[in-house]
């Protein structure tokens, strides 16, 4: 393990509504603190004065800024108070989002027990919050992780991009470039607004957003990608496919094609495609064929 400070916008919070650990990111957050404690009981006798140990008492606390809305993954401060006022047992995860080796985790089941709001005038809308955990959460330290290699068989696909953890990245489908690919007449069927995020990070958000948008018979080239690869495969947005491309002298991109798809939208009509050394194009969403290489997050 590597010794390492813990930077304080690192932490998140994680909720399921439902009590289990299919959790959302509580989003737009400022601060996050845990607070244990133990009670001392009274334990007097004929000998004198004494104390012990009594119940672990923990609260969870964190601050945010209302987000009204929020996609799909995240939640905020209004669907929290509904959480609240149902008395609901909710599942909650403390950690970064990446965790590497040496990152503390805790998670367990628990109710939010405080929220209150505040509309300032001149300022965006803030909560505040408490969750009071049902008995003592799991605590466990991230493990030292496997060390990985570009082109290593790994979760179903083959690693193409390592991030600077060492212990996350992107995966391929395959290493021959006929069948890392997805093609597709268009990008969609019909002009739609997803509001997708040229971010690394966001290709299987931008995917869910595509697919969404489709009105009722119509296909789009995100949803291709889930159907020939399945739903743990996403299209990658425009930073994910430039991250791809640093390695195209190991996986050999250009004999596809120049340019492939992204899931980032450059406008209602028009889309980002990416190529070698940054190189973006816009095009026209019902302009014709393209492909783009399905990515897998590790």
């Amino acid at each position: 393990m590597a010794e390492h400070k813990i930077q304080g916008g690192d932490m998140l919070l994680f909720i399921d509504p439902t009590g289990g650990t299919n959790y959302d990111t509580v989003v737009c957050l400022t601060s996050v603190s845990v607070s244990d404690s133990v009670q001392p009981v009274d334990a007097s006798s004929a000998c004198g004065p004494d104390k012990s140990p009594g119940a672990v008492q923990i609260s969870i606390a964190f601050e945010g800024q209302h987000l009204q809305d929020p996609n799909t993954g995240t939640i905020s401060g209004s669907n929290l108070l509904l959480l609240l006022r149902a008395e609901q047992t909710i599942g909650w995860k403390l950690s970064p989002l990446n965790p590497v080796a040496g990152d503390e985790i805790q998670e367990g089941i628990g109710f939010i027990s405080e929220l209150s709001s505040t509309y300032s005038y001149d300022s965006i809308g803030i909560f505040s919050m408490t969750i009071s955990p049902f008995g003592l959460p799991t605590t466990s330290i991230e493990p030292a992780g496997q060390t990985f290699t570009l082109g290593q068989s790994y979760n179903g696909g083959y690693v193409a991009y390592i991030d600077n953890t060492g212990q996350h990245g992107l995966l391929i489908k395959d290493l021959n470039p006929a069948l890392f690919i997805v093609a597709s007449i268009y990008w969609e069927y019909s002009y739609h607004n997803e509001l997708t995020s040229q971010a690394y990070g966001t290709g299987g958000n931008n995917t869910d957003l595509i697919i969404a948008a489709q009105l009722p018979g119509e296909s789009s080239h995100a949803e291709l990608v889930r159907t020939t690869f399945g739903n743990d495969w996403d299209m990658p947005s425009v930073d994910e496919l430039n991250a791809l491309w640093t390695h195209n002298n190991i996986f050999n991109y250009t004999a596809n094609t120049t340019l492939y798809s992204s899931s980032s939208q450059f406008d209602t009509n028009n889309f980002y495609m990416v190529g070698e050394s940054n190189a973006l194009a816009i095009i026209d969403k019902l302009g014709g064929p393209a492909f783009t290489i399905p990515i897998k997050y590790f």
